[in-house]
This record gives C-alpha cells, structure tokens and sequence, in this order.
C-alpha cells in the first residue's frame, strides 16, 4: 500500500491522538529543503555580478531560506525524511524560526499507517539524529505560540505591540515620537560603534536595538491612525524593488555608474508620481546627519551635476588655498572670520575624501577611538598634573608605537 500525503497526516493524528480535520500543513521533506534553499531571481540578468560573500571573498554563497516555508503558528507534518532530506539539514532549516528546545516528534509507519516507533524530542536533537532512508520517516512540529516565535519580526512586532497595548508598560504608552527621537539617534550610533570595532556580535544585538524603535514608532502610528508597521514593510520592499530593475526585472546595466544614474532617475519619477520635486540637485541630504558627513554627501551630488574637479589635484589646490585663508583670518584677529574659514576647509577637506575614496565621517571616528586609545594609554598609573609637556609628548609617542 503507498501512503499517500492524507494517509500519513490521517496516521499522525491516530498516533499524536490529534484533532483530524484541524489546520496543518504537509511538507515532503526533499521539496521543503530544496524550496528553502532556492532564492529566485538572485543575480539579476547580468550574470557577473556574484553575491556579497563571494565579491568580499567570504567564501561560497548560500542562500537564506527566504520567504521561510513554514508557517510557525501552524503545526506542520514533514515526511520522507532520509537521507534525501536527512534530520540534519532540517535542523538547520527549522532552527532559523524555531527555538532549540521546540517539541518535535519523529514517527515510523509501516506501509498500513501504522506508528511502529515514536520518538519525542527537542528540535536540537535532530541536529545530530541518523534516520535511515524511508519515506515513511515523519516529523511532527507543533505550533509555535507566539511568545516563544522570537526569531522572526511577527515575534517583535508581538512584544512591541504588547507593550504598547492596555496592561502594557506605563513608561512607554506614555512616549511619543518626539520623545523616542533621541532613543532612536543613540540605537543608530551605538550600531557605528559596534561597525567600527569589527564586533560581529554586538552588531548583531545593536540592529535588534534599532529594530525596537522601528516597530515602537510603527505601533504608535498605528494606534494614532496613520501607518502600520505593514506599511513599512511595504513601502521599503516595494521601493527597493522598483530601484532595482537590473536585479527584479529585465533593465541591463554596466557598471555601478549606470545603477546610481537609473537609481536618480526612478528617484525622480517617483516624486513626480507624488506631485513633488527637488528643483536643487542638493535636495535630499538629510540636515541632522553629523555635519561632516553632511559635508561629503554634498560635495557628491554638487559632482553627480558636474561640479567637481576632474581629478584629486584640483582639491588639494584648494585644501591649500583655504589653509592660507585660515592662518591669513587668524592673524586679523576676526573670530567671525577664522570660523568661516574653519569651516570652508573642513568643507574641502570632506570633498577631498571623496576624490581619495576614503568615508570622511568613519575616518573621522577611526582617528577619535585612535586619539582616546593612545591618550588613555598614557593617562594609565600616572597623574598627568605631574607630567610636563614635554613629557606628555615623549609618553605619546610611545603609545603611538603601540595603540
């Protein structure tokens, strides 16, 4: 007798004594992983174009289950698990969703539906489990309440919601916009910091910091009428996949310059769907971004218009230029004046680090971690009243040669 897909969801709730009739989905365990392990239309049309691992030479690429198969908060049967679809490879499907310590349940039946062994373990387990090939092997996966579902954005968006529903918490139903903005500015460096010390797990806690403010600041909009964090889902992905038509459609480019240039232009026609415009080719440079970074942004769109240099040389004139000016405003006396002309040189030199390829704002942030390494270095064990310049100076450039 073959067991068709009903039979073995009908042997399953006689075994798990289940409720036949209820809602579960029925996966072959070989087309669950094959579907997990596919990601259509990566690449685009251009076939050079590799994936980030393998342009950063981080290794092979393989895909993310991407959109995950499984719907957590439905139970699920998988069946003719083996060695075409080992437990081992399901683990490491069912682990991006699920919690290592989810209730799973591995059944044999014989060729009548009958459960000849059932085996109750933790959903680890199966990581190191040998099953030998049978299509009659079948996995039972529970559901997965929704407090326990913390690995995928409806598991946050039910803790932010939470919080901000009656019986939430009393300090944040009573925040607004206006007074998470700070929160929002903090999560955000505090995710540069994590960056610039190279530090792959704090980054990875810092983006769910962000993350917090996201829904938080969706969730009020939802109850205040405006939005919902659907919408900002929505929005984002329906956004990056009409900028990307060289990827999610049949658009060629050649080179990054054609992909910023279609990228203006969808931008463009997009603002005019809306009745809008940026009549300046500055338009678009956010005003509360730190101001050197402000600096270089528009130094690039000034270029993007053909306001540049045509090589570096013409900003290192002018980073020369506006040094003279500098000393020349400080030796007037005029602190109005020197200020301007600070100000024009930082100006320059932010242009400067575009033309070198070079992220003013992070080596900026590079050089103030490296200046409080080394000042710190030097303050260690000792009073630095009690120092000398000179001494000072000697201390530092030691600590040069060593942070």
């Amino acid at each position: 007798m073959i067991l068709t897909p009903g039979r073995i969801l009908d042997a399953c709730c006689t075994a798990l004594d289940l409720e036949h009739g209820a809602a579960v989905q029925l996966h072959r365990a070989p087309a669950l992983l094959a579907a997990a392990a596919s990601l259509r239309g990566q690449g685009g049309p251009d076939a050079e174009v590799r994936s980030y691992a393998e342009t950063q030479g981080l290794g092979a690429y393989a895909p993310p289950p991407a959109p995950f198969p499984l719907l957590p908060a439905a139970p699920a049967i998988i069946w003719d698990v083996g060695a075409d679809a080992p437990a081992g490879r399901l683990y490491e499907l069912l682990i991006w969703r699920y919690p290592q310590d989810h209730p799973v349940t591995l059944l044999a039946l014989d060729e009548s539906g009958a459960a000849t062994h059932i085996t109750r373990l933790a959903l680890a387990d199966l990581a190191t489990l040998n099953t030998q090939h049978s299509p009659l092997n079948t996995l039972h996966l529970p559901s997965l309440v929704i407090a326990a579902d913390l690995r995928g954005p409806e598991g946050l968006h039910w803790v932010v919601a939470r919080l901000l529903a009656p019986g939430g918490c009393p300090w944040d139903v009573r925040q607004t916009h206006q007074s998470l903005r700070g929160a929002l500015l903090e999560e955000a460096y505090e995710v540069l910091e994590a960056l610039d010390a190279d530090d792959a797990h704090g980054l990875s806690e810092e983006l769910g910091d962000l993350l917090i403010s996201i829904f938080a600041h969706s969730e009020m909009a939802r109850q205040a009428g405006a939005f919902s964090v659907a919408d900002v889902f929505g929005q984002v992905a329906g956004k990056l996949i009409r900028r990307h038509p060289h990827v999610f459609g049949d658009v060629a480019v050649e080179g990054v310059a054609q992909v910023h240039q279609s990228w203006e232009q969808i931008k463009a026609a997009e603002l005019a769907e809306k009745g809008r415009s940026r009549p300046s080719a500055l338009d678009g440079v956010p005003p509360a971004l730190p101001a050197l970074a402000v600096a270089q942004k528009l130094g690039k769109k000034a270029a993007r218009a053909g306001f540049a240099w045509p090589d570096a040389d013409g900003a290192w004139a002018k980073l020369r230029e506006e040094l003279a000016e500098l000393e020349a405003a400080v030796d007037s006396g005029d602190a109005a004046h020197t200020a301007e002309e600070l100000g024009d040189l930082l100006l320059i030199t932010a242009r400067l680090a575009s033309y070198l390829g070079v992220d003013a704002e992070a080596a900026l942030r590079e050089a103030n971690a490296k200046f409080r390494r080394r000042f710190t270095s030097i303050e260690r064990g000792r009073n630095l009243s009690d120092l000398s310049l000179d001494e000072m100076i000697a201390l530092w450039e030691e600590a040069k040669g060593a942070v």
